[in-house]
């Protein structure tokens, strides 16, 4: 699509009579609609349902801003170079493109299970918290075999990335100094109802990346998972 692009783009460039300028303009008006529409479509296919709204829209700002300030530069090269060289230059450049980008396809990457695995147990709680009562702080324990460290934290750095994509804004992972093999996951969410939503976020991928940490546990051990609710004092 990118080549079908080029070309007529190239032929704009010197091409002024009107029927072959408008035949260009034309083939480079339908190139330009369905290079757009691969895009969209890809950014969609790659983004969960549930993040998908504000993924869209941070995509449709990246590319305005890319189409303003590449009008910019364009007008710039333009008034240098001229309308003509300007126009071949932006061809060869989608050529040069188009060859480093070759081998890279949209829909050819690994696609993701994001369907909701709902494997995780609501919290246990002694007194229903307020739903916009927040921060809130998640502890999870983990005690790996030994040999296992070095392997455990890279995993773990996977996991880091899930848990700050379902919404975390702090992540962190700490080792006990009197037992190495005694490790603490910590993150926190903005409010009780955005920690009781991340349970509905997490998806098949997300249990395969927990999976990878978790199999450096201790044979036959578990996490032990801990809420952490803030504490104010009540201002009467």
């Amino acid at each position: 699509m990118a080549l079908s692009f080029t070309l007529p783009l190239r032929l704009a460039a010197f091409y002024f009579a009107y029927f072959a300028f408008g035949a260009a303009m034309l083939a480079t008006g339908m190139a330009w609609i369905a290079i757009l529409s691969a895009l969209q479509v890809a950014a969609q296919t790659s983004l969960p349902p549930w993040v998908r709204a504000r993924g869209l829209a941070a995509w449709v700002v990246v590319f305005m801003g890319g189409m303003a300030l590449g009008s910019v530069l364009w007008g710039v090269v333009a008034t240098h170079i001229g309308i003509a060289g300007a126009l071949t230059t932006a061809a060869i450049g989608m050529v040069v493109a188009v060859a480093l980008t070759w081998r890279v396809t949209l829909g050819a990457h690994e696609v993701r299970d994001f369907s909701p695995s709902m494997e995780w147990p609501a919290p246990v709680v002694a007194e229903t918290p307020e739903p916009d009562s927040g921060p809130v702080l998640v502890t999870v324990e983990y005690r790996i075999r030994p040999g296992s460290r070095d392997a455990f934290v890279e995993a773990m750095q996977g996991v880091g990335e899930m848990r700050r994509r379902n919404g975390a804004y702090f992540w962190d992972l700490f080792h006990d100094s009197a037992h190495p093999d005694r490790f603490i996951e910590c993150f926190m969410d903005e409010s009780w109802i955005e920690h009781l939503r991340t349970h509905e976020r997490v998806s098949v991928a997300d249990r395969a990346i927990q999976q990878r940490a978790k199999a450096h546990l201790v044979e036959n051990e578990t996490t032990r998972t801990s809420h952490w609710l803030a504490s104010r004092r009540d201002p009467s």
